[in-house]
């Protein structure tokens, strides 16, 4: 590159504002309309319940077509995908917005999911192949920001939108916003290096969805039916067998739809799927739990509940700043561990949580576990792409939103489980009670615990090149 095309790149934390205003638009999606299914079944004359298929084929379909996303990136250029992802999600949300039926906002939720796969994880690509690595800290925390505050600020939001709006206006909400993330790419966001041909892996696709949608699916109606039933099992069994031939076909095969590769590293593996995925289970799944906790054993309305949820991302905003300096500090391997276990502390802290309780206890209870829970997730952002070579990074970066997802989905799960199983040996109950969520709170945060002390594995001066820490025994 020349120095006039350096003096006009834009600069990585453009770009990743770019991307992270396509990931919040994506993830506020799928919790704003939760607050908006009794509307929409009574205007298509259906039971509520009924309306479960549009969440559930949304996930469903992410699912699915994430493992493509690398590959299509590859073929057509990232920023031109990323581009047509954000308008085929606008698109999608006017035909959400305009459906008069069951069917028709089905389909429009497929092709939503579509849309929503290709452009988290092309838009990370994007970002990934922008930012040299000494600015990859910056543009990581910057990136986390909508996966905190999405679940906390959607059901406000949708709630508000709902009751005084109507719930045609959560899909159309995105238009302006989607038309305008296409002008940015477009304007800042620069072309897209040749375009690599290589066959696409029919086989690995196939496989790697199924086993991903069989399994996530399954944990659902495992939870939805308070853990019996033997179709569940079953497609959870039927998922893993699948998702042991994908990943033994993926390791062998010369074009994998998702390659394998970047799993060899050890800083993007203990991240991904080593300790990384199980330390962030029990913090994705506060935003479900706390909820109901509020509502059904302290009888807040849905109001005091989201204001209560606010406070447990407020800190985020505060912190976000000082998570660069922190880790230049401190280094990645003391940095995680410590907030890995503060995070399940402070998830184990929620257990105490009662009626009587002062609400400003728990208000700091909320804020220091969002103040962890910032820390942590940037740092996992950041050591996972520390050492992944630019030639892997479409790859790694697909696996990323697919481990994301997935371990999302089973925090939800996991979480409607233990809530379901303590409910049923503590005798006939109808809905849970403060045992049963003291229960749940405490079995995440022992996962939480045991997760936090596998990033003792990591070197002290991991990934120094991109935190700047220098180590005691790295020398002046």
């Amino acid at each position: 590159m020349n120095a006039n095309q350096s003096a006009s790149a834009p600069i990585p934390r453009l770009i990743a504002l770019i991307v992270a205003g396509a990931m919040f638009m994506a993830q506020l999606d799928s919790t704003v309309v939760m607050l908006a299914l009794p509307q929409m079944a009574a205007s298509f004359g259906i039971q509520p319940v009924d309306l479960s298929i549009g969440v559930t084929i949304y996930i469903l379909v992410q699912a699915v077509f994430l493992p493509s996303a690398s590959w299509v990136a590859d073929r057509f250029g990232a920023r031109r995908v990323f581009a047509a992802a954000l308008i085929g999600f606008t698109v999608a949300s006017i035909l959400c917005a305009l459906s008069e039926s069951l069917v028709e906002f089905v389909a429009a939720r497929v092709l939503q999911g579509m849309a929503a796969a290709w452009m988290t994880p092309v838009g990370r690509i994007v970002m990934l192949q922008a930012t040299p690595k000494e600015n990859l800290v910056n543009v990581i925390t910057i990136t986390t920001i909508p996966m905190l505050l999405a679940p906390t600020l959607g059901p406000p939001l949708g709630g508000f939108v709902t009751t005084f709006l109507s719930w045609h206006w959560i899909f159309l909400l995105n238009v302006p916003f989607g038309l305008a993330g296409v002008l940015l790419v477009l304007r800042y966001i620069p072309a897209s290096s040749e375009a690599q041909r290589r066959p696409f892996d029919v086989f690995g696709f196939l496989t790697f969805g199924a086993a991903v949608s069989a399994v996530l699916y399954g944990m659902d109606r495992v939870s939805a039916g308070g853990g019996t039933g033997s179709i569940p099992a079953a497609l959870i069994v039927a998922g893993l067998a699948c998702g042991f031939v994908a990943v033994r076909h993926l390791a062998r095969h010369p074009h994998p739809v998702i390659s394998l590769a970047s799993l060899r590293i050890p800083t993007y593996s203990i991240a991904t799927i080593g300790g990384g995925a199980f330390a962030r289970l029990p913090l994705r799944a506060l935003p479900f739990i706390l909820p109901l906790f509020f509502q059904i054993v302290f009888e807040l309305s849905a109001f005091e509940t989201g204001l209560l949820l606010l406070a447990l991302n407020g800190a985020d905003l505060v912190l976000k700043p000082l998570v660069g300096r922190t880790l230049k500090r401190f280094g990645f391997r003391t940095v995680m561990l410590a907030t890995g276990v503060l995070s399940a502390l402070s998830v184990a802290a929620c257990a105490a949580f009662a009626p009587d309780s002062p609400m400003w206890v728990i208000c700091a209870v909320l804020l220091a576990s969002g103040m962890f829970r910032s820390i942590l997730f940037s740092a996992l952002g950041s050591i996972a792409f520390a050492d992944v070579p630019k030639d892997q990074i479409g790859s790694a970066s697909v696996l990323w939103n697919v481990v994301i997802q997935v371990t999302n989905a089973l925090a939800v799960s996991c979480s409607v489980i233990l809530l379901n199983l303590s409910t049923v040996l503590g005798g006939e109950k109808d809905v849970p009670t403060l045992v049963d969520f003291q229960v749940t709170l405490l079995a995440l945060a022992a996962l939480g615990l045991g997760a936090a002390f596998t990033f003792r594995r990591l070197p002290p001066d991991a990934a120094a090149h991109v935190s700047g820490h220098r180590s005691a025994g790295s020398g002046a």
